[in-house]
């Protein structure tokens, strides 16, 4: 069942609802999960929670509007058990400037002032422990992973984009004139107005198409003519459906796919279905410094189904050992040991 956010009627007052609710920096673990289920469940909810991210970063009294404030600072002193009135306010409240605020970026923008396509020379990085989520001078929001690089190049006509490691989620601003071209792998992947993520892991490539067509583009292997360019395999993916590919081949699947789950990394959790250990316990890896070692080989094959917190490798190794899967040998700041479970 979807979740339903504060009672606001228009799918655009939904959208300043749940947006007044991440900006209060109050929002739970689970109403984090609802808003991604939210987003996901209707490509125009994500583009009316787009509209009001824009219009908020785009018109700067909207931020320190008394009406706001005062409804935000209220917020912060209610108990919690309040707090959904309170969001209703201040969606209230959004909705309301916006309107002002959209009408006089509009008028802008039918003045010459629009946002530039242009990208610059710019480079994004993020740690081991943290996400990034940023807004191009076009539009598109861009969220980087943990342990995630990516490089923007001014680049005329093309809005051009490098992933040179890590992962990262693209909500592309729809522009059939500038082309949104992601570099990763060896691969180019190419947009319009799309939503989809791209993972660089090691020598492998991942690309999930939330929303929208994207192509990607791979060097062949068969030679170029003398003056020609090196020709290219073109794959066409349509929402739903993920692909895989290699740096060492040109080869590379696609297949349906779970978005929520291949996406669920946007909230801070990891979903795994009926996946072995040893592939779970690497992808705990990518987002601890404490890491997950197994110490019995016998264990790597165990499935493990279940939603945890990305940060919280305790509660899952806790959680292992609670549903007999694995036992803790031992931990300490760098590594978390892993055998057997202790036979009943």
């Amino acid at each position: 069942m979807t979740a339903v956010p504060p009672p606001v009627e228009s799918i655009e007052g939904q959208a300043a609802g749940w947006f007044a609710r991440q900006r209060s920096g109050m929002m739970t673990p689970t109403e984090d999960a609802e808003l991604e289920a939210w987003r996901l469940a209707d490509p125009a909810h994500q583009a009316a929670y787009d509209a009001v991210a824009r219009a908020w970063s785009g018109v700067a009294f909207a931020r320190s509007a008394p009406e706001i404030l005062a409804i935000r600072a209220e917020a912060r002193r209610r108990p919690h058990i309040e707090r959904r009135t309170v969001f209703t306010r201040v969606a209230a409240g959004l909705a309301a400037l916006m309107v002002v605020g959209g009408a006089s970026l509009w008028a802008g923008q039918e003045s010459g002032f629009a946002r530039s396509h242009e990208l610059t020379d710019r480079t994004f990085s993020t740690g081991l422990g943290e996400r990034q989520t940023f807004t191009l001078p076009d539009g598109s929001i861009v969220t980087l992973n943990k342990a995630s690089t990516l490089r923007t190049r001014a680049d005329g006509d093309r809005r051009l984009l490098y992933l040179d490691r890590g992962q990262a989620f693209f909500r592309v601003a729809k522009d059939k004139r500038h082309p949104f071209i992601v570099a990763a792998a060896g691969r180019t992947i190419t947009a319009v107005g799309t939503a989809f993520d791209v993972r660089v892991d090691g020598k492998a490539m991942e690309v999930t198409l939330v929303e929208g067509k994207v192509k990607v583009d791979t060097p062949s292997r068969r030679p170029a003519g003398p003056t020609d360019a090196p020709p290219l395999q073109t794959t066409e993916m349509l929402p739903g459906n993920r692909l895989v590919a290699s740096l060492d081949t040109p080869a590379l699947t696609v297949a349906p796919t779970d978005t929520v789950k291949e996406t669920s990394w946007l909230t801070g959790w990891l979903n795994f279905d009926n996946q072995p250990l040893a592939d779970v316990a690497a992808e705990f890896n990518r987002y601890s410094p404490r890491k997950i070692v197994l110490a019995d080989p016998a264990i790597a094959n165990t499935a493990v189904s279940g939603r945890f917190k990305a940060d919280d490798v305790d509660a899952f190794t806790h959680a292992l050992a609670r549903y007999h899967i694995a036992q803790v040998e031992s931990a300490d700041d760098a590594a978390i040991r892993l055998g057997a479970p202790v036979e009943q």
